[in-house]
């Protein structure tokens, strides 16, 4: 399933995306009866909110069965893509877990030396934006660089889990743009600043399930920056993959549901070419991760 937060005349709901449109997911539940109601409340209306009810994803599912085995005369209206606005999946997670060098190209391009463990830093959630909002470049820093990346949507709590049952925790998978202020990485001397201004955290354009995409390996993704391509490549060349992360950090810290894990970027950013090449006002980024979509923003002053 394709499951999405978007809004529609200002106001925000959830929904699955379905080849006819947006279906509203809470008006689905209401229009089907009580029985998919929460200990009797009417269904959820957040991501967040669906995520930490356990049996959530699965309800979902449920209804999303009952919509199409209903005769197509007696169905609920779905609603457009192009009357709906899409937001980013969870606007503010629990926490965002980020990883750096888990491409060995992406190493090899930066001349760091290859980790043995997986590096881990945070990006604060103020900095999630949705599809098609802009990253607005902050006065604090001129060297705006992309980062296409993996996204793992946490679906229940975890703690200290193998890497066999690690999957069992994941609800699914989105797209993120780890946009990183190069300035203030290198003066700082630690990611967390550079990594967290506001509008850094580019994420959508929905969550995919975790049945669907399996470990999300083999997934080809780029970045484009004006329609040119600066990053390709696919998950599969991460050396920390997403069976290994989820179970390397459940080890340290509680994951919890909604929390984000960013997984790593390929090579191909801006810094390290030459002459490097940094975001300005004006240009447009698309990043895109096969299965799961596109993610499209511009940059602003």
């Amino acid at each position: 399933m394709r499951l999405v937060t978007y809004s529609r005349l200002g106001v925000p709901s959830i929904g699955v995306e379905l080849e006819s449109g947006i279906l509203d997911i809470p008006d689905s539940a209401s229009h089907f009866g009580r029985k998919y109601h929460v200990r009797g409340h009417s269904f959820p209306t957040t991501m967040m909110d669906l995520l930490n009810w356990e049996s959530g994803v699965d309800v979902v599912r449920q209804i999303v069965q009952r919509y199409k085995k209903t005769p197509i005369g007696e169905r609920i209206m779905t609603r457009p893509l192009s009357s709906v606005t899409l937001e980013a999946p969870i606007s503010r997670p629990g926490k965002i877990v980020a990883l750096g060098k888990n491409y060995l190209d992406h190493v090899e391009e930066t001349g760091s030396d290859v980790p043995e463990f997986p590096v881990v830093f945070a990006k604060f959630p103020s900095s999630v934006i949705g599809p098609d909002d802009p990253v607005p470049i902050p006065e604090v820093s001129s060297m705006i660089d992309w980062e296409v990346e993996l996204g793992v949507v946490i679906g229940k709590t975890c703690r200290n889990i193998s890497e066999k049952k690690s999957l069992d925790f994941v609800a699914g998978y989105t797209i993120i743009n780890d946009v990183s202020a190069r300035d203030l990485q290198l003066n700082d001397g630690q990611w967390v600043r550079a990594k967290s201004l506001d509008g850094f955290c580019p994420m959508g354009p929905c969550i995919v399930t975790q049945d669907e995409l399996g470990d999300a390996s083999k997934l080809k993704m780029h970045t484009k920056v004006n329609g040119v391509i600066k990053q390709e490549s696919s998950t599969s060349n991460m050396m920390f993959n997403v069976r290994k992360i989820v179970s390397y950090l459940s080890k340290s810290f509680t994951l919890e549901p909604g929390d984000i894990i960013a997984t790593g970027t390929p090579s191909g950013v801006g810094f390290v070419r030459n002459p490097p090449e940094f975001l300005k006002p004006g240009d447009k980024v698309e990043l895109f991760i096969e299965k799961i979509g596109y993610l499209r923003n511009k940059v602003i002053q």
